[in-house]
């Protein structure tokens, strides 16, 4: 069973008049989701009245609030205040708020090569990330779990041997797999079942099954050139893709249950059965529009509501 929800506002919940995040929780509900990302992207900006209020309207309405660290964060950068420290304060500060909000897991970006090898780049986040897992549990955020996210670009550390690497620093540490960042990193390697599959084998082997089966994902479409990911696009793109019916097939097959939340105890998921419906049955969902936790950029509807779940 699988929980699905939007990372961030979509146009449709600004154009049907709402205006607060606060809002947020009752909307997802509303359209039959379980989860909400919520983005720092540009600075961890939220006061804790307002984590509060949202984190009520989570609880009262069943949805499970997860979030996205600063994008500034670059644990590969070779200056210490700015690789360690600042990288430090980020994850600290999007763990605060988000603990205010009533959840307890935390993507982020490793980091960029700048002008170094890769390899050394690659080392100088596993080192800080490291020595974080101690001052995350000194600072009282033991049991949150940050999540190393896929990155499209190849400058950025973050292909899908590198996070597994970062991954397996701490039991805390659960990958974040972007799949449209894995298509944009490959230049549109993701089209087959068997595609997907060689990804899910190696983080089974990489990571183990508790990490596979509860990764954080994040599924889009991505324009590439030949340096990787140039933009996200709406799910109509049909020249970059990826497509999603093959991985469900894959999450499906492989009985996964990869989720954007906080874990907690005999949590009900939901049937991935669900999305199956909508994915084998599209002439009966015509605004149908699948997502793994990331509505970015949406044009088209979700009507999961419309969905016989079991």
């Amino acid at each position: 069973m699988i929980k699905f929800g939007p990372s961030g506002n979509s146009e449709s919940f600004y154009n049907e008049g709402h205006k607060s995040t606060v809002e947020a929780p009752k909307w997802v509900k509303e359209r039959g989701l379980d989860i909400y990302e919520y983005s720092f992207g540009k600075g961890v900006l939220m006061g804790e009245n307002t984590a509060k209020l949202i984190g009520a309207e989570a609880q009262k309405y069943g949805v499970e609030i997860t979030a996205h660290a600063p994008y500034f964060i670059n644990f590969a950068n070779p200056d210490d205040e700015k690789g360690e420290k600042n990288g430090f304060n980020y994850l600290l500060d999007s763990m605060r708020i988000l603990g205010f909000m009533g959840g307890n897991r935390v993507v982020f970006h490793s980091g960029t090569e700048t002008k170094q090898k890769r390899e050394v780049a690659l080392e100088n986040i596993i080192k800080r990330l490291t020595i974080f897992k101690d001052v995350k549990k000194s600072e009282g955020y033991e049991n949150f779990i940050i999540c190393p996210e896929t990155m499209g670009k190849f400058a950025q550390i973050g292909d899908l041997d590198e996070i597994i690497r970062i991954s397996n620093i701490d039991e805390s540490y659960y990958p974040c797999i972007d799949f449209g960042h894995l298509n944009a990193r490959s230049l549109g390697g993701l089209k087959t079942y068997e595609d997907y599959e060689n990804v899910i084998k190696k983080l089974l082997n990489g990571v183990g099954r508790e990490k596979t089966e509860n990764m954080h994902v994040h599924f889009s479409k991505i324009m590439f050139s030949g340096k990787g990911e140039v933009k996200h696009l709406t799910f109509d793109d049909d020249v970059y893709g990826p497509e999603f019916p093959p991985l469900a097939k894959v999450f499906f097959d492989y009985k996964l249950t990869p989720y954007a939340g906080g874990r907690r105890k005999n949590d009900e998921r939901r049937v991935f059965s669900a999305c199956l419906t909508c994915l084998l049955r599209p002439k009966r969902f015509t605004k149908y529009k699948i997502l793994c936790y990331n509505i970015r950029y949406e044009k088209l509807e979700c009507d999961f509501q419309k969905v016989q779940r079991r």
